[in-house]
């Protein structure tokens, strides 16, 4: 890693933007869960407890069903432990929200507000994280999604620090090592991780961009299609790999499938192919340790519960 300082990581003066569009949470049936009865739980040693069997927690309102950020888990609203973690890092200026305006205004924050705006919610991913990026202010602009609230400001920090000593970049993106993720989080649902070299890789929900790389996606329709594509095809590995393929990331996609694909490679390739620079930033699992269903919620709130206590 480059030991040299980026100065355009200047202290205090990056934006961030939480994606908080409206998406559900989906719940698969209304049948008890088993929770086994170890679990490892992040910051905290090994704990036993007898086997339990709890309901489906329902949202309290449908309100809160059909929009997951303002879900409450132990009593705080979902986007609410990702705005404070942001609120806290040592970093970050202004923060702007993305999502249901009118809902996200009601949503008590407890710390940060002055730095805390809400934008009104665009539609789709693209248009919010354009829209988002548009109103701050920063050279680089930091994105989380709203539903990783195991997110904490040493997190966020530590990913910064480490942008900072990479060379300048048009995007960032966090990535956790499964091996970490199960020893942080054993018993918890977790999407496919991806080999890459020796390790076996998941991409966080934490990344930055570069002012000009916006810039080019607010006018450039075929990178906000490629990004919509990937986004929307995130969760299935031959979708996603498929979407690569039909944007001609061939030499990505044939390396990774004869698992001789290395972090360093991808980013080599990207940059050939797409003329920008994309690096990932390794991070801890709470990155991306997010929350589709009501399963994941029980989990991640049992976690939170832990940790508190």
């Amino acid at each position: 890693m480059n030991t040299k300082y980026n100065s355009d990581f200047a202290e205090n003066s990056i934006d961030a933007v939480v994606l908080a569009g409206k998406s559900k949470l989906i719940v698969k049936s209304q049948l008890p869960i088993t929770y086994p009865s170890s679990y490892f739980y992040p910051l905290c040693s090994f704990s036993s407890y007898p086997i339990e069997i709890i309901n489906q927690q329902q949202p309290e309102t449908k309100a809160e069903f059909d929009y997951k950020a303002i879900i409450k888990i132990n009593g705080k609203p979902m986007v609410n432990y990702v705005v404070e973690a942001l609120a806290e890092s040592y970093y970050i200026n202004n923060i702007y929200v993305v999502g249901e305006e009118d809902l996200l205004n009601k949503v008590d924050i407890q710390r940060g507000k002055e730095k805390i705006k809400f934008v009104n919610d665009k539609g789709n991913f693209v248009d919010n994280l354009v829209e988002g990026g548009n109103k701050a202010k920063s050279k680089k602009i930091l994105y989380s999604t709203s539903d990783i609230p195991l997110i904490t400001s040493k997190d966020v920090d530590n990913f910064i620090r480490k942008c900072s000593h990479r060379e300048d970049s048009h995007f960032y993106l966090a990535y956790y090592l499964k091996e970490d993720y199960e020893k942080s989080f054993l018993g918890v649902k977790s999407g496919k991780f991806y080999q890459l070299g020796n390790k076996f890789v998941k991409n966080g929900y934490l990344f930055m961009l570069d002012r000009d790389f916006l810039d080019e996606i607010n006018k450039n329709k075929e990178f906000q299609e490629i990004i919509s594509y990937l986004y929307n095809q995130r969760k299935s590995t031959w979708k996603l790999f498929a979407t690569l393929a039909k944007y001609h990331l061939f030499n990505l996609v044939s390396k990774y499938v004869f698992k001789n694909l290395t972090i360093k490679e991808a980013e080599k390739i990207l940059y050939e192919k797409m003329g920008y620079h994309f690096y990932g930033i390794e991070s801890p699992s709470r990155t991306g340790v997010d929350i589709d269903s009501s399963e994941e919620l029980q989990d991640i709130e049992k976690i939170i519960i832990k940790t508190k206590t």
